[in-house]
């Protein structure tokens, strides 16, 4: 773990270094493979990077997977839903790692994307949100759009027809519209699901998130991503809050990793034991996390790890 991390960041200490992105091959490490064996560099099914900036992780991460230019093509528009959500600076881990963000704009704009968006439905007012966070300087800066829902007009009312509880939704349009949609949460404790993973991330695409918690909160957020399946995954495990979640401010750890697949109930599966169940004092497992449990009933993606073919790779 980069040990540097392991101190007080400031904004500047985050965004200082995100415009040298290197260009150097990186030397990779295969670490132990869990679930099937990766016969090949790119049959990867969830790839698990550590050790390295984030940069470094990000690049580490997408490489078994076939790099970025296998999601995004020349001239297309890519959406990347953010947690932005809350008015909290980066080191408190309440909010996406500024560096990782820019990183990750960066390297859609070097597969060809032709604009880059990056949304989100903050609970904390935008403005507030956008810029205590430091994500909004840091997209712009890599050339991004960083846009809030916080106006109904940005929204599309849609049906869902796979949902069991959650039947009509208002979702931003652009989520719906885009060629290519990229979900980047950050893994956090949550006091009214245990966690927040990527599954929850997508409660940030829709205007009433008041009546998920009203309905069936779990049910909903399976719902939610029947709608629109991401092409990718992205997951910022560089600093996590591990309580007193999502807000915060609590404890964080440190994991420095960043997680990369294809399948999002998979993906959170593996996330899920970067914590601990309060109930049992061990890492949880994927089906005690109800709405991951719900989002592979839906057939949204595999909850078994040893079905799938995960890859660990270290990015120093």
């Amino acid at each position: 773990m980069d040990q540097s991390l392991g101190k007080k960041l400031t904004r500047r200490q985050f965004i200082k270094g995100a415009a040298a992105v290197t260009a150097a091959p990186l030397i990779m490490e295969t670490l132990p493979f869990y679930g099937t064996l990766a016969h090949a560099s790119g049959e990867a099914d969830l790839v698990i990077a550590k050790n390295g900036s984030p940069s470094q992780l990000l690049q580490a991460a997408m490489t078994p997977l076939g790099g970025m230019g296998r999601f995004v093509k020349k001239g297309q528009r890519v959406v990347i839903k953010a947690n932005i959500a809350w008015a909290r600076t980066p080191e408190q881990a309440c909010t996406n790692n500024p560096d990782l963000l820019f990183s990750l704009v960066k390297m859609c704009y070097e597969a060809g994307a032709k604009r880059v968006a990056v949304w989100d439905h903050t609970c904390d007012n935008y403005q507030f949100a956008f810029a205590r966070s430091g994500l909004k300087e840091a997209g712009q800066k890599a050339g991004a759009d960083v846009l809030s829902g916080h106006g109904r007009n940005v929204y599309k009312q849609v049906e869902i027809p796979r949902a069991k509880k959650l039947k009509t939704a208002e979702i931003l349009r652009d989520v719906l519209e885009t060629d290519v949609f990229i979900n980047f949460p950050i893994p956090k404790q949550h006091f009214a699901t245990e966690l927040t993973l990527g599954l929850k991330n997508l409660m940030g695409i829709a205007w009433d998130m008041e009546i998920m918690h009203k309905i069936d909160l779990h049910q909903c957020i399976a719902d939610i991503n029947t709608l629109r399946k991401p092409d990718l995954v992205v997951v910022d495990a560089i600093r996590i809050l591990t309580t007193n979640g999502p807000k915060g401010p609590g404890k964080t750890e440190d994991p420095n990793q960043v997680m990369v697949s294809t399948d999002i109930v998979s993906v959170d599966a593996y996330s899920v034991a970067l914590f601990k169940n309060p109930k049992t004092g061990k890492p949880f497992k994927p089906e005690e996390v109800r709405f991951v449990k719900l989002a592979s009933e839906l057939g949204l993606g595999e909850i078994d790890l040893a079905k799938i073919r995960v890859k660990k790779v270290s990015a120093t």
